[in-house]
């Protein structure tokens, strides 16, 4: 799990419901800076607005989804070094993703210490 990747919700949560997004809807992650166990997921309204338009930008949801909570659905062509290359500031540590259970930075360092147990 990475930036740019297709992921599906898994659970039914208040929190993410509130802010109108729930299971099996389908978003991108488009922020992979771990905050909380979690990565910033946009979902978008693919209804457009007109034969004129684009897709509407104003029925967007972007929120921070705990990564236990989804899964890859379909994984973006993205690699580290193209990622990396568009980091503020070239810092590492502003990039995240999960691979083999484990949340890790691009230093291979991983954040949980038990795999598939995000919170650990």
């Amino acid at each position: 799990m990475k930036m740019f990747d297709k992921v599906r919700i898994l659970v039914s949560n208040p929190e993410y419901e509130n802010y109108g997004v729930y299971k099996d809807m389908v978003g991108t992650i488009v922020e992979a800076h771990i905050r909380f166990r979690s990565f910033q997921v946009a979902f978008t309204d693919p209804t457009p607005f007109s034969e004129e338009t684009m897709y509407s930008i104003k029925d967007d949801i972007v929120e921070y989804i705990h990564v236990k909570d989804m899964e890859v659905v379909e994984e973006s062509d993205c690699t580290d070094e193209f990622i990396f290359n568009d980091l503020p500031n070239k810092d590492i540590r502003w990039y995240c993703k999960v691979e083999d259970g484990f949340i890790k930075n691009l230093r291979g360092e991983k954040l949980n210490k038990i795999a598939y147990d995000y919170d650990s």
